[in-house]
């Protein structure tokens, strides 16, 4: 097939992007939803943990429909859904109506994060998309780095209603290029949507520790971003009385440590055992929340004490994150695209559970927090050894 042109890949990136970047921008908005609707912090932090259980669920089926209708029309529609959303959430005069807007909002960006990757693999094949697909992990990295700074100038200085005029414009924007410049890619439509045979995959998959274990390593190490982002924004803004700003410029910083741990395993990471990688990525991320934990209860706590743990979780997680995908990906070669996108959809489940664990527990100290993250990082670990235990006795087995 005929390569995308410059205009339609980068339709394809704004349609990526536009998940990420709807709920890091809104993450520091929570606060402010809190206090306009005179509601709870849990019931606001519904916002963010409803749209990721959204998300997990429509990653699951946006893949079958657009095998039975064509890639084009799928992420059209799911666009056209993520436009509707954002207006419906901007005008909400209620709290029910808007977090029924941010659902539909999230259950329309899934279209481009799972598409996307589908229609690169379309164009260009398994060899030279990967070189396509690195541009979109960058802009995936970059857009929640930008986003929460973007939403922090919005929130300080117009409202958080502009937040969500700000995401249907770029959906709009994004839907325009997609419907103008974006051709089918998918010829060979199947007659069938496929469910069952794709949840079947689902199971034998839940079924193997040798995916599971990996695959629940990387969505609890993914949780602790969660419920960093679910916690931090309240305890600056509403307990300390601090600026949306401030908080999206320590994000920045933040993504700025992801990056480098991203970029540390992709340089050296060869140079280390997989396996051996991922424990130090996992023993780092326990040790970096457990040593938070002890400081803000002998020191107090700010801003920096806060991010400064958050930050070393940052840097140590990514060290994991592209072995340990690579590694459940591997365990079932044969299913490797339902492994992919289950393991999306147990990732946005289990941080779903995280950060309404946080809407809950908020207490006015940063106590919940690092309680969270200390569980969440010790699941990891226990996870990842189940595997590793199950791969010890089939090689002794086969010895």
């Amino acid at each position: 097939m005929k390569q995308l042109n410059l205009v339609a890949l980068g339709a394809l990136v704004a349609a990526y992007a536009l998940g990420p970047m709807a709920t890091q921008i809104l993450t520091p908005a929570v606060p402010f939803v809190h206090r306009d609707f005179a509601i709870s912090m849990a019931a606001a932090q519904t916002l963010i943990s409803l749209a990721f259980a959204t998300i997990a669920v429509m990653t699951l089926v946006y893949g079958p429909l657009s095998d039975r209708f064509g890639r084009r029309p799928v992420i059209l529609a799911g666009t056209a859904l993520f436009c509707i959303g954002s207006l419906i959430a901007g005008l909400a005069p209620t709290p029910e109506v808007l977090i029924a807007g941010r659902m539909l909002q999230a259950a329309g960006s899934s279209a481009g994060l799972v598409l996307t990757r589908t229609i690169v693999h379309d164009v260009y094949g398994r060899e030279r998309s990967a070189k396509v697909l690195a541009y979109l992990t960058v802009v995936m990295i970059f857009v929640p780095m930008l986003s929460p700074l973007a939403g922090g100038v919005l929130l300080d200085h117009v409202s958080w209603r502009a937040i969500f005029g700000l995401c249907t414009t770029l959906g709009a924007v994004a839907l325009t290029l997609l419907a103008v410049c974006l051709p089918e890619t998918h010829t060979k439509r199947v007659a069938k949507l496929g469910l069952r045979q794709a949840f079947g995959n689902f199971g034998a998959l839940l079924a193997d520790r040798r995916y599971v274990g990996p695959a629940l390593f990387f969505s609890f190490v993914m949780a602790t971003f969660f419920v960093t982002q679910a916690a931090i924004p309240y305890l600056i803004v509403e307990v300390r009385g601090g600026t949306a700003t401030e908080y999206g410029v320590w994000f920045a910083v933040l993504c700025a440590f992801y990056i480098g741990g991203n970029y540390a395993t992709g340089r050296w990471g060869h140079l280390v055992p997989r396996g051996k990688l991922i424990v130090f990525s996992g023993v780092g991320c326990l040790a970096s929340a457990i040593v938070g934990l002890g400081a803000v209860n002998m020191f107090g706590w700010d801003t920096a004490t806060l991010f400064v743990p958050a930050i070393a979780l940052a840097l140590l997680g990514a060290i994991a994150i592209a072995p340990v995908q690579a590694e459940a990906v591997s365990a079932q070669p044969e299913r490797s695209g339902s492994a992919s996108g289950l393991m999306s959809g147990m990732q946005m489940a289990i941080g779903a559970i995280a950060v309404q664990f946080m809407g809950f527990s908020h207490d006015g100290t940063p106590y919940p927090m690092f309680i969270a993250l200390i569980a969440c990082a010790a699941a990891a670990l226990v996870a990842y050894a189940s595997a590793f235990v199950v791969r010890r006795r089939a090689a002794a087995a086969v010895a």
